[in-house]
């Protein structure tokens, strides 16, 4: 069971880790995209590839990373900047679709409730610049000029009209604009609830995730324990014949040569006492090389010995191996390596 836990988790443990390295990655391009894009006024075209659609892909993929505020509130800036000299043109529709990209995109970008406000004003008749209705003409004027020619009436009347029209007009271009309004704040609230679905999803994965990454951690750290733990008390339990120290070097340089005249006494002990052996090294990789010149050693001196080896990491720099009674199982118990 422990080896098939091990089998299990540790491949799932890489592979999550994979994941995280390979999404920040995505991340940090998908931000170095967005400032391209910003950089060369590519706000909202051309389509699925500019500044305003890859910053809202970036806050459902990452909600919580505060990196993308700054690009979407100099996005926001520049339409503000926009609905400023398109109100100052007098277009006060095109201002207010500027405005509303803003609003959407980052409703706390730097002077987007004033640029609002001031379009509102206009729209609300409070700016002298927003009334293009002539004053009507004093009754006295008029009588003079109803006196004086029919034609010149008829003029007055066709004023009226004119007035009345643009009337009618700017009053079509408040509905409009506050219907715009309207929809660009139900998109926007829209928006805002799809991310916030994405983030609780996203959040309960990463949750999710952690806890099994906790519990692999948690595990693998106890089957480590529970090993070592086994291994002491059966190296203590069983009694010891004989130890003999071994120089690192010749176990970091893997050279057969010159570990065997050192290898050749403790073959013969090994034999003299038909005992099983624990090699004591620093790494697994060092074990497995010792026990391969260990094994050639005592068959060189009696091929049908069989030698019963176990590993215990040592305890200081210093490699050994220790004679314990001969047994039919190893000494230790072995995990898969």
């Amino acid at each position: 069971m422990k080896t098939l836990l091990k089998t299990v988790l540790i491949p799932f443990m890489l592979v999550s880790l994979a994941s995280f390295t390979q999404a920040e990655a995505n991340l940090d391009e998908l931000l170095s995209q967005i400032d391209a894009d910003i950089s060369a006024s590519r706000l909202s075209t051309p389509a699925d590839n500019n500044a305003i659609d890859k910053i809202w892909h970036f806050k459902a993929v990452a909600p919580y990373d505060q990196r993308i505020n700054s690009r979407a509130n100099e996005v926001g800036a520049s339409y503000v900047s926009l609905a400023n000299r398109s109100r100052l043109a007098k277009k006060f529709s095109k201002a207010q679709t500027y405005l509303d990209n803003a609003w959407m995109l980052s409703y706390l970008t730097p002077g987007l409730e004033a640029s609002q406000d001031a379009l509102d004003k206009i729209y609300k008749g409070g700016s002298k610049t927003a009334k293009t209705t002539k004053k009507a003409p004093a009754k006295k004027v008029v009588a003079k000029a109803v006196k004086k020619t029919a034609p010149k009436k008829v003029a007055k009347v066709d004023s009226k009209k004119e007035a009345a029209a643009k009337a009618a007009k700017r009053k079509k271009e408040l509905a409009a604009a506050k219907l715009a309004k309207k929809k660009a704040k139900a998109q926007l609230a829209q928006k805002q609830r799809l991310a916030e679905e994405k983030e609780r999803k996203l959040v309960l994965q990463r949750k999710e995730l952690e806890a099994k990454r906790q519990a692999a951690a948690k595990l693998a750290t106890l089957n480590v324990q529970r090993e070592r733990a086994a291994n002491a008390q059966l190296v203590a339990a069983s009694s010891e014949i004989a130890s003999f120290d071994l120089k690192q070097d010749l176990l970091d340089n893997h050279s057969a040569s010159d570990i065997r005249p050192a290898l050749v006494p403790i073959c013969q002990e090994i034999l003299d006492n038909e005992a099983s052996v624990v090699l004591h090294t620093q790494s697994k990789a060092d074990y497995r090389w010792l026990t391969v010149r260990l094994t050639l050693c005592v068959r060189r001196l009696d091929k049908g010995y069989r030698l019963r080896h176990s590993y215990q990491q040592a305890d200081s720099d210093q490699p050994s191996i220790s004679l314990h009674p001969g047994r039919n199982v190893s000494l230790l118990k072995q995990s898969r390596y």
